[in-house]
Formats: C-alpha cells, structure tokens, sequence
C-alpha cells in the first residue's frame, strides 16, 4: 500500500517532464518562426527600396534613368531631360524628398503622412512592414524651411536610420558630415552635421514643430546659434531614431543648412 503513492509521484513527475518538452519545442518552434519572419520582412523592405532606388536623384539632382511604372520599362537620358522621368509622388502621393547621408547606407525616400503612426510599419508603396519609411514629423508645416525632425527605425540589420548611430563617434562625424535632401520643393539642400544628442521622447525638441520662432531660437541657442542666423540663413534638420536601450530613448542627429 505504500508503494502506490511513490508510483503516482513517479508517473505525475514523467507527465511534467513531457509537459515541459513540450512547452520548451512549442517556445522554440515560435521563436524559430518570428526569427524567419523577421528576415522576411527585412529582405522584402530591402528589394522594395532597391529598387525604389532606380527613381532616385543623382548627386546634383538630375536624373538618368527613367523607368515606366506602368510596364516597367527602362526609359533613355532623353526622356529624363524631357521630364518623363516619373516622379516618386506619382507611387506615392505622401512623398516629400529623398535623403542621403554621407558614410552611411541612408538613401531613402522621405514622406510626410497624416499623422506619425501611417508609416512605422508601412513601406513607402504600402505594404505592412516593420522597416516602415523615412518620413518627416507630421506637424512640419513648413516642410524644410528653417526646422524638421524626420523620424526612422534603428532596424537591426542595418537599415533605415541605424546608420545614425555612427555618429555618435566623434571621428566619423568629422569625417562624414554631410546629409543631402533632394526635396520636390526646394531641391538640393545640404546640411552640416553639427551635433549628436542622446535623449528620450520627452526631450523639447519633438514639441518645436508646435511652437513658435523665440522657442525654437532659445532650444538651438545651446548650440551657439543667434537668433540672426536661424531667422535670416539657418535652417535646421533634427534625424531621430530609436535605440537599443530603453523604450523611450532616442539618438538625435543635428544638421544645418546654411542659405542666401
């Protein structure tokens, strides 16, 4: 008779052990499937910004290929000079400019959505993804004049703004300093890195977009501009992204443009 109770632990402690298996495979199992299923999504954000790229502008923002986006075909320089080269807002009517930073892989192309939820997890032709799009805060109403934040992931492969976390290295900063906007509006604008900041989502910077001249003119004082200069021949561009730390941390890359 004492045996039996022994027996029952025995057997119950062999069902837990199989339950625990199994628990163990479905949990491996999962984490196999979102580890494929991010690589997935990376490859599908990177072939649609490939070949994005083929509309892309030329350092001096001239174009040199044109593509048909309704068969598909490859166009001549002629056509280029002709104006046939279709402009990215015809794929995507919320597209505002393209962006290149120097020493980086950054060559994307910039929208500005309704709100800064659209393009998070939405590519620029639309399709659901954690790469998302590079786009400009939604309360920009002045799109490049004087001051823009755009906002991009810190995609662990690499792409999107993860190639902004070189410059928090003071040497590459030095070295590669530039960032090109080539905007449907206001064409080539390059800007000068200038300063790199560490900070979170409630940092004043998010709330410029908002607010009038004398509180953007007292943020950037810290940085040693005038009031003169970011009124008359100053405008600034702040890139933001995410981080691997906390939730709420974010890297913000500074630039200026400098114009007549």
């Amino acid at each position: 008779m004492r045996r039996r109770p022994r027996r029952h632990k025995i057997i119950s402690g062999r069902h837990i052990f199989a339950v625990l298996i199994a628990v163990f495979a479905l949990v491996g199992g999962y984490a196999g499937y979102r580890l494929i299923m991010t690589e997935v999504d990376y490859t599908a954000a990177q072939n649609e910004y490939a070949q994005l790229r083929i509309f892309a502008p030329n350092a001096d923002g001239t174009y040199t290929t044109t593509t048909n986006t309704t068969t598909g075909t490859e166009g001549t320089a002629e056509d280029a000079e002709n104006d046939a080269v279709p402009d990215l807002s015809e794929i995507n009517p919320d597209y505002i400019a393209w962006i290149r930073i120097d020493g980086t892989d950054i060559d994307y192309p910039v929208v500005r959505g309704p709100d800064n939820f659209k393009y998070l997890n939405t590519t620029f032709t639309g399709d659901r993804n954690p790469s998302g799009t590079i786009f400009m805060d939604s309360e920009n109403q002045n799109g490049f004049d004087f001051f823009a934040i755009l906002h991009g992931h810190n995609m662990r492969d690499g792409s999107m703004f993860a190639g902004l976390h070189r410059f928090t290295d003071n040497r590459f900063r030095t070295e590669h300093s530039e960032v090109t906007i080539y905007s449907i509006d206001k064409g080539v604008l390059v800007y000068k890195i200038f300063a790199v900041k560490l900070t979170n989502i409630n940092d004043a910077v998010f709330d410029l977009p908002l607010k009038g001249f004398n509180e953007k003119a007292d943020y950037f004082s810290g940085f040693g501009f005038s009031e003169t200069d970011l009124r008359d021949s100053i405008d600034i561009l702040v890139l933001a992204t995410c981080t691997v730390g906390e939730r709420n941390e974010r890297l913000l890359v500074f630039a200026a443009h400098v114009h007549g």
